[in-house]
């Protein structure tokens, strides 16, 4: 301490323990500007607060018709990718999946087949597959796609039920075609938040007894540390 305040005059250095504390109204305050800045740092995420599992989820692919076709598919709900008013890009879900050949057959993935239903039963409609046309799976082989499924004209992430999702697509070989399916639940990012959100307004407190609320703008609700967010 005495090197850290040797270049000030003596009559400016104040030993440490004879400063006084902080008054509440100050602890007050850093704490407001704290809640504002953590609410604002996670107002904005890219993604809604919620998480899909398993991830990933493994799919196995076989036929008990055509011994020769074997392999797996692992799939992943990235999450819920907030609308992009700029590019007027909705609100979307978004999807990875990666298809392994450990058989002898060749198989491809039914471009047109993916669909996705929410936990009340609503199929978003088809979005951007990446890339558009997958190629076919050799032996041994492997492939990777990435797919986007739009909210519905008209329905918001609060309109929908995430309690879950299920995943359809279909597989093509040997002139054959096979539907698998690959269901998620929905986990929160926070074990003791609260995934869903009520109400336009976020809260902050401290202390014993103080408690306030502002209307936010902007992204849905989420939780961020120990201030709830509604």
């Amino acid at each position: 301490m005495g090197a850290a305040m040797a270049g000030f005059p003596r009559s400016l250095q104040v030993p440490m323990e004879s400063r006084p504390p902080l008054s509440h109204k100050h602890w007050a305050m850093k704490t407001l500007l704290l809640a504002l800045i953590s609410t604002g740092l996670a107002a904005c995420s890219t993604f809604h607060d919620v998480r899909f599992m398993p991830a990933p989820q493994e799919v196995l692919i076989v036929d008990s018709e055509v011994s020769e076709l074997f392999g797996r598919a692992l799939v992943t709900v990235r999450g819920v990718r907030r609308a992009d008013r700029e590019s007027a890009r909705p609100a979307q879900v978004e999807v990875l999946m990666r298809l392994e050949n450990s058989g002898t057959v060749l198989f491809a993935l039914d471009a047109g087949s993916l669909q996705v239903s929410t936990g009340d039963l609503v199929t978003l409609p088809a979005g951007e597959l990446v890339p558009q046309v997958p190629e076919p799976v050799a032996p041994e082989g492997a492939a990777e796609v990435k797919a986007s499924f739009p909210l519905p004209a008209g329905k918001s992430f609060a309109d929908l039920d995430w309690s879950g999702l299920n995943l359809r697509f279909a597989l093509r070989y040997a002139e054959r075609r096979k539907v698998l399916s690959a269901s998620f639940e929905r986990v929160s990012h926070y074990p003791y938040g609260y995934g869903y959100g009520y109400g336009p307004y976020s809260s902050f407190g401290w202390g014993v007894g103080a408690w306030g609320g502002f209307p936010y703008r902007g992204c849905p609700p989420t939780y961020v540390g120990p201030f709830r967010r509604y």
